[in-house]
């Protein structure tokens, strides 16, 4: 009978840790949404679930494909928001404006209203930079209005296309610790 009790009590414990995991995971993940290195903090957390374990549960092949897929997220974050722009038609100003802008818009978003704030602050200030560069180098409105729109989406498609990535991840992390 005890024997039946501990083994019960140690799957709800398993599973407890999974659930404490995923959770912890996926709330580092979202921090990604406020321009923080969620997806990095995620794989933190997953690499101290597994050192607690000696390593077995999830495997560094795991994390290390988790890594590999943090790493194609801050190289396409970085050039989706820079090529999207200037395929779109911007001239260097309007890019270098659109990515300064979008910098110190989430900063100055962060200081108004933290997590909400630091997120349209990013969209924002890419657009207002890809438009002030634009309209800088060109002197005319309405294309540099164009410009910044076009710089919000690629900001937008940025932000997803590396939360993505990392959510990619999560799953092969969990998966693995699943099976052991």
């Amino acid at each position: 009978m005890w024997e039946n009790l501990s083994s019960w009590l140690a799957t709800v414990g398993d599973l407890g840790l999974l659930l404490l995991l995923a959770l912890l995971l996926l709330t580092s993940t979202a921090t990604i949404l406020v321009s923080l290195p969620g997806g990095w903090m995620a794989l933190a957390v997953a690499f101290l679930y597994d050192l607690a374990f000696g390593f077995t549960r999830i495997g560094w092949t795991w994390l290390g494909i988790f890594a590999g897929l943090l790493v194609l997220g801050e190289i396409l974050e970085s050039l989706l928001g820079i090529l999207y722009v200037a395929r779109k038609g911007a001239s260097r100003a309007g890019v270098v404006g659109a990515f300064l802008g979008g910098m110190v818009g989430a900063l100055l978003g962060s200081t108004a209203l933290p997590v909400v704030g630091t997120i349209l602050g990013s969209f924002a200030g890419a657009f207002a930079g890809a438009v002030l560069g634009e309209y800088w180098k060109n002197d005319q409105l309405e294309p540099s209005l164009r410009v910044g729109w076009h710089a919000t989406v690629g900001r937008i498609l940025a932000t997803v296309v590396k939360l993505g990535l990392s959510l990619t991840g999560i799953v092969f992390v969990l998966r693995a610790a699943w099976a052991s």
